[in-house]
């Protein structure tokens, strides 16, 4: 059952703590896993070409399939051999229907968000292609000279919500994977009940958990990093750091957010 309203605050600061101290078991029990996803994705990245391209893509996305559900159980579970009893299997390599209900559940989200998404975008459109702005005073960023006040200061309302409102939709979304684990059953859209008073604490521990990516991305466009050598730093982040971090932050953000009445998680 779930928590009741009072007791769903989400203690940032020691969800990120406890976050930074699960590291060493997502490396021991999914290391595998994530160095094979890592490997395989530096792989593909070389383009290659011939019978392997097409059956490298399906072994990255089978063990990214399973290096997610690895990362998964651990962060819901207390520990690794909680996460054994979930399910994980040495490494973290497994596939089971605990997989095949985090691939569905995926696929469900990412479809959702594709939907609003598109139809922000066909908005956003009429409305800026209905504005009547000047576009050569745009493209030589004279404001004054573009339109009407009152058009540009909605217009940029519009690109408010319309640059908004799927970040704020995919922090709702935010502990599907998790939900559908500690559940044991497939969790996509009402997911978002879990997240209902801890929006701002889930969206500022996921910044803090893209930090890494944000600092590869500075040093990208200072043009200290470039090319492949780019590319190879930022899957060794990404699979190394980034997503072992935040599943633990998110595991740990579901661990409090939702209980059962004697205190476990469900």
């Amino acid at each position: 059952m779930a928590a009741s309203p009072d007791d769903r605050r989400l203690a940032l600061g020691a969800t990120l703590g406890e976050a930074a101290r699960r590291m060493p078991d997502m490396a021991r029990g999914a290391g595998g896993v994530l160095a094979l996803t890592a490997g395989l994705a530096m792989l593909l990245l070389a383009r290659p070409a011939g019978w392997f391209a097409p059956l490298g893509g399906l072994a990255f996305g089978l063990s990214a399939l399973s290096a997610l559900g690895a990362v998964t159980r651990i962060g819901v579970a207390q520990d690794l051999d909680g996460a054994r009893r979930r399910g994980l299997g040495p490494l973290g390599f497994q596939m089971t229907w605990v997989e095949a209900r985090l691939a569905g559940a995926t696929l469900l989200c990412a479809l959702f968000l594709t939907i609003i998404l598109s139809l922000l975008a066909l908005v956003a459109l009429a409305l800026f292609g209905g504005a009547g702005l000047d576009a050569g005073a745009i493209r030589a960023r004279d404001w004054a000279a573009a339109g009407a006040a009152w058009k540009l200061i909605l217009l940029a309302g519009v690109g408010v919500v319309v640059l908004g409102t799927p970040v704020l939709l995919a922090v709702r979304l935010s502990l599907f994977a998790q939900a559908t684990v500690g559940r044991g059953q497939m969790i996509s859209l009402t997911a978002t009940s879990l997240t209902n008073d801890a929006i701002l604490p889930i969206l500022g521990g996921l910044i803090v958990c893209g930090a890494p990516l944000l600092l590869w991305l500075a040093l990208v466009i200072a043009g200290m990093l470039a090319g492949k050598a780019a590319l190879v730093v930022a899957t060794i982040i990404l699979f190394a750091v980034h997503a072992p971090f935040t599943a633990a932050f998110l595991g740990a953000a579901y661990r409090q957010l939702e209980t059962s009445e004697d205190g476990d998680v469900v």
